[in-house]
C-alpha cells in the first residue's frame, strides 16, 4: 500500500521562495505499471490523478505511446483544413503559391510543433496523421480525389560501411552527401516504375512543372495539376459511381488523360490548331496551359476536368 508522501525537497523550494502554485492546476500521471496509485499532496491539498495530462502543447499519456496527442494533433489540424477548403475553391480560389503557404502556416507548423518528442511513437499511431498531410497536399493543388489506392512505398535501408578514413568532419559536410543519396535512391526507385504514367510526365524528380499554370487562375491551375496526375472526373468518376471504366466512342480505347489529349484520332485537326506534339512530357513543357486548355474547351470537357 502506498502512503501519502511526505512534503519533499520540492515542496520546501515552492514554500521558500513563494512561488504560488494551485493543487487544481497540476496532474499526476504516473509512467509505470502500478496497482495503487500514490497519494500526492501539494500544501496539504491532493493532487489529482489523471490518465494524461497536456503540457507545453504536447499531450503526455500514462503509457507515453502519445496515442492521445495524436488524436488531439489529428482533430486540431481538420479544423485547419477546413480553411484550405473554403479559400480553396476550384473555380474562384486562392492560387497554388497562396494555398501551400496556408497548408505550411497552418498545418504543417502544427504537425511539426514537438514532432521531436512525439515521433518516438510507433508506425501504426504516426500512420494517423498521414492523410492530413495528404489533404492539404490535394487542397492545395486542387488534384482530383481518387480511391484509396497505397501508393507509397517503404525506403530501403541503406547498406552499412564498415569502412571509415579516420578523418574528422564537422556533420554539417555530411548533409549535401546524405541528401544527394537519398535523391539518387528516389529517382532510383522512380525510374523502376517505368509503367506508371505519372514517370512520362515527370521522369526527373525536383522538377516544378506547376510553376508554368501560376497567375493564369485557380480554374486552370487545378486543371493542369490533375492532368499531370492523370485523374480526372472525366477519367475517374467511375470509380466512385462504381460503374465500367469508360471507353473512346471513337476507336473503343480506355478513355484516359493521355488519349484525350494526345491519342484520340477523330479530333487531330482541333489538336493541330492548340499544339503538335506527341508527347506528355513535352506538353506539359512546351506548351501553353491556355492552349490545352482551348483545346480541352473546343472538345468541351474542360468543364468535366
Amino acid at each position: 500500500m502506498f502512503k501519502t508522501y511526505k512534503p519533499c525537497r520540492s515542496a520546501c523550494w515552492i514554500s521558500q521562495f513563494s512561488v504560488y502554485l494551485k493543487p487544481a492546476e497540476h496532474d499526476d500521471v504516473s509512467h509505470f505499471r502500478i496497482y495503487t496509485e500514490p497519494a500526492l499532496h501539494l500544501d496539504g491539498q491532493p493532487i489529482p490523478v489523471k490518465g494524461e495530462a497536456k503540457f507545453l502543447g504536447v499531450v503526455f499519456d500514462s503509457k507515453l505511446n502519445f496515442s492521445s496527442h495524436v488524436k488531439y494533433l489529428k482533430k486540431k489540424c481538420l479544423k485547419a483544413l477546413n480553411l484550405l477548403r473554403v479559400v480553396g475553391h476550384t473555380d474562384w480560389g486562392a492560387d497554388r503559391a497562396t494555398l501551400l503557404k496556408l497548408y505550411r502556416t497552418l498545418v504543417w507548423s502544427k504537425l511539426d510543433y514537438g514532432s521531436v518528442i512525439y515521433g518516438s511513437a510507433k508506425k501504426h499511431v504516426l500512420r494517423a496523421l498521414d492523410p492530413i498531410h495528404h489533404q492539404g497536399l490535394r487542397i492545395a493543388l486542387g488534384a482530383f480525389r481518387n480511391g484509396n489506392e497505397n501508393v507509397d512505398k517503404l525506403a530501403k535501408a541503406a547498406l552499412n560501411r564498415t569502412s571509415t578514413s579516420g578523418k574528422l568532419i564537422c556533420y554539417c559536410d555530411l548533409k549535401p552527401k546524405i541528401n544527394t543519396y537519398i535523391k539518387s535512391v528516389w529517382q532510383r526507385d522512380w525510374d523502376a516504375e517505368g509503367a506508371n504514367k505519372l514517370h512520362e510526365v515527370l521522369p526527373n524528380l525536383g522538377e516544378d512543372l506547376h510553376r508554368r499554370g501560376e497567375g493564369a487562375g485557380r480554374k486552370l491551375e487545378t486543371a493542369m495539376s490533375r492532368l499531370r496526375v492523370g485523374h480526372t472526373w472525366l477519367t475517374q468518376s467511375y470509380l466512385l459511381k462504381n460503374e465500367q471504366q469508360p471507353f473512346c466512342c471513337a476507336c473503343d480505347s480506355l478513355y484516359t488523360v493521355r488519349h484525350t489529349l494526345i491519342e484520340r484520332p477523330d479530333v487531330q485537326d482541333t489538336r493541330r490548331k492548340y499544339f503538335s506534339v506527341t508527347d506528355l512530357y513535352r506538353l506539359f513543357r512546351e506548351v501553353n496551359p491556355s492552349r490545352i486548355a482551348g483545346y480541352l474547351k473546343d472538345l468541351g470537357v474542360y468543364g468535366k476536368i
